[in-house]
């Protein structure tokens, strides 16, 4: 299909100038789409970098002797 210029006739019949009439949902329809990219591209990003936080975060237990009472749990990397 043939690009439509700006100043030539509209295609959809109205008369006017294609800029004056269509144009400008085109160029919003473009823009709607680069930002759904944009935004699936950054919550791809976040949800990378959230499971790379949490499952990296694995504690050690401290040297030296648990307090009096409690034990190390393993599973939450901490005294109970």
């Amino acid at each position: 299909m043939k690009k439509v210029g700006r100043n030539e006739p509209c295609p959809c019949g109205s008369g006017k100038k294609y800029k004056n009439c269509h144009a400008s949902q085109e160029k919003t329809k473009e823009l709607s789409n680069k930002s759904l990219l944009y935004i699936g591209l950054l919550l791809a990003f976040l949800a990378i970098a959230a499971y790379s936080l949490f499952t990296s975060q694995k504690s050690t237990r401290p040297n030296g002797p648990a307090p009096e009472g409690k034990v190390w749990s393993e599973e939450h990397g901490h005294y109970h």
